[in-house]
Parts: structure tokens; sequence; C-alpha cells
């Protein structure tokens, strides 16, 4: 069972993602409401090697020397990439060993302030920094961070790191109906948006529930509203859900391959259908199995590790 890396799978952005883990579940400096992977338990913007980054490395190798190549290597999991002091040494290696992948990070944005890290990221293909909020009001409310962080901080940090990356650079906004989707909010987004000066904005909404009950997916008329302010100075895309029927081949070790996309982000039976191909029919059977192994458990409809 792999310990560091997950998938592949099918990614509503990115198609086919083969994840890196580089933190321990729930490790970040934000607590984000609409997460999808549960509460954070370690609050910290403390950088250290929060795995080894060596046995990352040797995992890596083996993935890659086996399947088939993916559409993107990315650093995602349940938690913030970042934080792994080791990321640069990752980077390093697959340019290095495997120059043909696609690297993409997606993170909070928060620790773009750091030179050494910024230094490092330079070689990736794609950044996706997240930008939730348009004022230190949503930004508390929404994304709940380390008592160090402020919304003016993250954006001069993400701009900062805009102006010295040349790679593209796209930036996601959640929005969280009631919260950020006023047309006020919006058009501070815009003017954020013109400080970054990225290459494109995603409108992402919830798709799984989040970590604060009753949450609501934005509906298309108020994406559709951020994205006619938001076009007027940037190139904008709405991500969509991953539609039910797409297929996708997985490793022949079918309930290891669950579990191990299971423990790197929690999955509704839906989702876990859509990033894998597999029949609501035939995944329900497997689930069961995992779970009479005392291996997962479903709880408010979605699937964890225990």
């Amino acid at each position: 069972m792999r310990k560091y890396v997950f998938g592949p799978i099918l990614s509503r952005r990115l198609g086919v993602s083969l994840g890196i883990d580089l933190v321990p579940a729930k490790t970040c400096p934000l607590d984000c409401i609409y997460c999808e992977a549960r509460a954070t338990t370690l609050l910290t913007d403390k950088r250290m090697e929060y795995v080894p980054i060596d046995e990352v490395i040797s995992e890596l190798d083996e993935t890659l020397k086996n399947d088939p190549m993916p559409d993107y290597i990315t650093f995602s999991g349940a938690g913030e990439p970042t934080l792994n002091s080791g990321i640069g040494k990752v980077i390093k290696f697959v340019k290095t060993h495997y120059p043909h992948c696609k690297l993409c990070l997606l993170t909070n944005g928060l620790l773009l302030g750091d030179p050494v890290l910024c230094k490092d990221l330079l070689a990736l293909d794609l950044v996706i920094p997240s930008l939730d909020a348009s004022s230190e009001r949503e930004y508390q409310e929404i994304n709940r961070p380390v008592k160090s962080s402020t919304l003016e901080k993250l954006v001069k940090d993400i701009a900062g790191f805009s102006e010295i990356y040349s790679g593209r650079l796209v930036v996601e906004i959640f929005v969280v109906p009631g919260i950020n989707d006023s047309p006020e909010s919006i058009e501070r987004f815009k003017k954020l948006i013109e400080k970054i000066s990225p290459d494109a904005v995603q409108l992402n909404s919830l798709d799984r529930p989040g970590v604060v009950p009753d949450l609501k997916t934005a509906d298309p008329e108020t994406l559709q509203r951020f994205a006619d302010v938001l076009s007027q100075v940037v190139e904008v895309e709405i991500i969509n859900p991953i539609p039910a029927n797409s297929k996708k081949n997985i490793s022949s070790e079918l309930e290891g391959e669950l579990l191990n996309i299971i423990r790197h982000r929690s999955q509704d039976l839906q989702g876990l259908s859509a990033v894998t191909g597999i029949p609501l029919d035939e995944l329900e059977t497997k689930l069961r199995h995992l779970a009479d192994k005392k291996l997962i458990i479903c709880d408010d409809g979605k699937y964890f590790p225990l």
C-alpha cells in the first residue's frame, strides 16, 4: 500500500492526476469551512519535513516506472503541501528523471512569501493558489487561518510570486453562497485579481459536503455573475463536477486502490464512481467489503479511512 502517492484519479481540473501527499492528513495553516477532507487537526504555518522525502521519492519513482504517465503529477492531498520543507527535492527529482511529466501544485498560498519555497516552486508547470475572500471578514469566516495570516498579506505574497514565476498561475476562487458572492464582493475580487495578475481564474464551488453543515453549492447563475465581472480582466473558467459516466481505469488491485484514494481524500459514492469509472452497484460491493474489514467507515454519506 502506497503511503504518499495516490491515484491516478480523474480530476475536475487536471484530467488524469497522480497525487502526492507531503503532510499528515489535515495539517494546514487554514481550517476552511468548505474543506471536503474534514476539519484541520493541526493548524500551523511551520515548515518542516513532515513526512520523509526520500521515501516519497522512492514511492513516486516506483509508481512512475510501472503506471501509465498521468496528465499531471499534483502536490495535493488532505493538507497543505508547501508545509513540507522537502518539496523542492521532489520537484527536482521529477524534473531530472521524468522531465516529460507536468507538475502542478494546489496550494492555499499562505507560504508564498517564503523566498526559499518560492525558488523551489519555479520549476513547476502549473501553480493554483486559492483566494476565497475579498475582505478580511470573509477571510476569517471562510478560511479560518493561523493568527499570523491576513488577507492583505496573502494577496501580497501571491502577487509577489506571480511576478517571478514563468509557469502558468491560475487563481482558484471558491464561491460560498451568502458569504463571498455579493455584487460588492465580486467587485473587490476583481481588484484583487488585477493586483495578482494571474494567467486565469477558476471558479469552484461545493461538490461534496464541507466541514460546516448546510453549506450550499453556488448555482450556475451566481458563478456566471462572477465570470461576467472577472472576465473583464482575466480568463475565467467555471469548474463543473465530473460527469457521472466518466470512465477511468485504475490499478487492477481495485480494493487497495480504493483505500488509497479514500485515505488521501475522503469521497462520497458518486465521487468515487466519477474518479474511478466503476458503476455504483459494483462500487458499493467493494466498499462494503472494505468496511467489513474495518478499513473504512461511512459517515454522513462520505467514506473515511479507519
